[in-house]
């Protein structure tokens, strides 16, 4: 179940993003989690570096921590973000307690795991007014109505991932659409009052 109340849409997106000191003239995609294999993030930074040189409206932004044994990993990826020269538009941004406030400051919102049970985080983007795109992982594919909510892709396949990601920036009006519906998917089955029930 999901809070509904601390993971709610921003009334004022371009504020949103500028209390959490970015730009509001960017849209952002975000992929929020620990930083490791299993999680997909080295998926999502391939991803933004094939899809950001040719939209320049967006950067992403990575949030989460590398805990001990996922350091050289994690390491890794900034240097590949680095390297393509992208190091001001794909940012990895930490943990935070604050977490909410960064869904809200987000246009779309990727969960590219390679494995996972429940996994909470597209339900907080969903319940903060944002469409997800999402592997068929775990209990993913229930959570995100592919079509729907976001799009649903094949595990570990990047050039699936980076179609519906780049598909849903590059249409406003379907990206806004299937965040209405995932916002009101989770406040009809997902609110923590249910769960509690």
């Amino acid at each position: 179940g999901i809070d509904t109340e601390v993971f709610c849409p921003a009334p004022d997106l371009d504020a949103a993003v500028s209390a959490l000191g970015l730009d509001p003239g960017q849209n952002y995609v975000g992929c929020f989690g620990r930083i490791r294999h299993q999680k997909g993030t080295d998926l999502f930074v391939d991803t933004m570096i094939a899809l950001l040189p040719d939209r320049p409206g967006w950067s992403a932004s990575v949030a989460g921590r590398a805990t001990a044994e996922h350091r050289t990993f994690g390491q890794a990826l900034r240097e590949k973000v680095d390297a393509a020269g992208l190091a001001d538009r794909i940012l990895f941004v930490g943990e935070h307690t604050n977490i909410a406030d960064w869904y809200r400051a987000l246009s779309l919102f990727v969960a590219p795991q390679r494995w996972e049970g429940f996994g909470l985080t597209p339900l907080e983007a969903m319940s903060s007014g944002v469409a997800v795109v999402a592997t068929d992982v775990g209990a993913f594919p229930e959570l995100v109505i592919d079509g729907v909510t976001g799009r649903v892709v094949a595990r570990d396949d990047l050039a699936a991932m980076s179609k519906a990601v780049g598909a849903l920036m590059d249409d406003n009006d379907a990206r806004r659409a299937a965040g209405r519906a995932a916002l009101a998917y989770v406040r009809e089955e997902f609110p923590l009052e249910k769960e509690a029930r």
